[in-house]
């Protein structure tokens, strides 16, 4: 649910920023480029809050005094929290030396704030403990009836087991080696088995959405394609004439309704998709300018597991396999013969898509993933969550009832942890030899990768500070690690509720502590020399001033 900088190839999901110059979601797939998923959620949350350990003061603390923290780096960190944009807002910040556990600094570290996508740190750690950083999702693909030169006399059947990576280009791949096996017709359905899940589809939290048709916000299945969205594709035809529209990948389980014209004027687009009858409609509107870039547009679909046998028929149609479109939910016969294995990439690989471009999606396909692997199936959100808060108050150490986990992916209100909840998980997984190297490398790289591949470049931070963003209305918090001048690794977290200005204040408060903590605040004190109280939200260059 993290907003990724305008200027990156991952746009904003909230706005569906489109790829243009005939861009294919084959590109986006193969790339495991998803800025479409990536979430800029509409709400800041206010839950019931779990009852704090001790009432947080307002007041910066360094435990280790001089000798473990400089006075230039005291002298940051008291300034850049000293900020006016933090005025008002709940702010818990720590950092912490994951070799020894000397905690360096800290500021209400027990204050619970809503962490965002911050929760998908948790979710991460929790799947590659419970499932091991090797797992791999399988879908297998089922005769149902017997192959008599090469006609399937019956159902081709579909069992799903919750990969959230299956994107076009590998159910074109499945297609072509089911063709590539002899089969040149299929007599009977594509019979859906979607029942590894049960059949609820949102997680806790998302019914709050304002733009539930966003691709950011699609619906979990043990069946699922392109992270369950759909798009459209939208080019101007010549002035007065309707624009030309096609939906990829081509399903009909998706109808398209409605026309955009091609108008002076343009551009005014609308596009949103709702349930209908064994269909996802989507509904088009507006106009789009003569000259302008063909635009690709995501939303959501409603039935993961029907869209899915629409697209696999339509490639097995592509791949010259005879058969009606024809496609059902059923469960597996035990009298079916296995043809086809679909493997994914193992979990590691899925964490670093998870962490670094901020998946909803597949945060909450893990939720349930581990609730089956642990529960048995069908997984369901409620059982994965047990398993993730087992985790934390038995391996982690967390205290049960000081923290609120509702959800998987951090999207809207149903989560409450604290900076120090963040730091006490982050310097155990760095030290844990079995899936820490997974867990770290997950992480985005500032400057260079993920959600903050545009964040602290040319600074000291630039490669060595790896972190997790989180960002809603009024919410943004950023945590994970850096690395300091003596090549000695920190554990920080710093998250911030219920500001009233621009989240790229927050970001700029974040970016200024990150540098600090990677310099021991040689970076502040060379950017404000002896003058203190330099706001953070200005440009080190030219701001000067008092701290308010």
């Amino acid at each position: 649910m993290d907003r990724i900088f305008k200027t990156t190839p991952f746009r904003r999901a909230c706005n569906l920023r489109v790829l243009t110059n005939g861009q294919t979601l084959y590109r986006v797939a193969s790339f495991g480029l998803m800025a479409w998923l990536v979430a800029a959620s509409a709400h800041a949350a206010n839950p019931a809050a779990p009852a704090e350990k001790t009432k947080a003061v307002n007041t910066l603390n360094f435990p280790g005094g001089p000798s473990q923290v400089p006075p230039d780096l005291q002298r940051a960190l008291s300034e850049i929290l000293s900020d006016s944009s933090l005025r008002g807002a709940r702010v818990s910040f720590m950092a912490q030396m994951v070799d020894t556990g000397q905690v360096l600094a800290s500021y209400n570290p027990d204050k619970l704030i809503n962490p965002a996508s911050n929760v998908k740190l948790i979710t991460a750690a929790a799947a590659l403990r419970i499932l091991k950083p090797e797992y791999r999702y399988r879908t297998r693909y089922y005769a149902w009836g017997p192959i008599i030169d090469g006609v399937l006399k019956g159902h081709l059947v579909v069992k799903g087991f919750g990969d959230p990576t299956v994107v076009t280009e590998r159910l074109k791949k499945v297609a072509s080696g089911l063709a590539n096996m002899g089969i040149k017709k299929i007599t009977g359905q594509v019979v859906i088995d979607d029942s590894f899940f049960d059949g609820v589809r949102e997680a806790s939290g998302w019914e709050t959405e304002e733009a539930p048709e966003r691709a950011y916000a699609a619906p979990v299945g043990a069946l699922s394609l392109n992270y369950n969205a759909v798009s459209v594709l939208l080019r101007p035809d010549d002035l007065g004439k309707p624009a030309l529209m096609q939906v990829e990948p081509p399903a009909e389980y998706v109808t398209l309704e409605g026309k955009v014209m091609t108008n002076r004027w343009g551009r005014r687009l609308q596009v949103m998709t709702r349930a209908g009858p064994d269909t996802t409609l989507m509904q088009v509107g507006g106009t789009i300018r003569p000259r302008s870039k063909p635009l690709r547009i995501f939303r959501r679909v409603y039935d993961p597991g029907l869209y899915y046998g629409s697209a696999l028929t339509g490639f097995l149609q592509i791949h010259g396999v005879e058969m009606r479109h024809d496609v059902v939910r059923g469960r597996l016969p035990a009298s079916a013969r296995l043809l086809y294995v679909d493997r994914s990439l193992t979990l590691g690989e899925v964490i670093n898509t998870l962490n670094k471009y901020s998946n909803n999606f597949m945060a909450e396909t893990l939720i349930k993933t581990i609730g089956a692997d642990q529960s048995g199936a069908p997984g369901t959100f409620d059982s994965g969550l047990a398993a993730v808060r087992y985790f934390l108050e038995n391996e982690i150490g967390y205290e049960p009832g000081s923290y609120k986990l509702g959800n998987g992916s951090g999207l809207n209100h149903v989560n409450l942890f604290s900076s120090h909840h963040m730091v006490k998980l982050l310097s155990h997984l760095y030290k844990d030899f079995e899936i820490g190297s997974e867990f770290v490398t997950s992480l985005g790289i500032a400057g260079t990768q993920g959600t903050i591949a545009f964040r602290m470049r040319h600074t000291a931070a630039e490669r060595r500070l790896r972190a997790k963003t989180g960002t809603l209305r009024g919410v943004s918090a950023l945590s994970g690690y850096v690395v300091d001048p003596k090549e000695r690794v920190i554990a920080f977290s710093i998250m911030a509720q219920g500001f009233s200005g621009r989240t790229s204040n927050m970001w700029k408060i974040q970016n200024a502590i990150g540098e600090a903590l990677a310099t021991d605040g040689a970076s502040w004190i060379m950017a404000h020399g002896d003058e203190e109280g330099v706001q953070t939200t200005k440009s080190a260059g030219r701001a000067r001033g008092s701290v308010r």
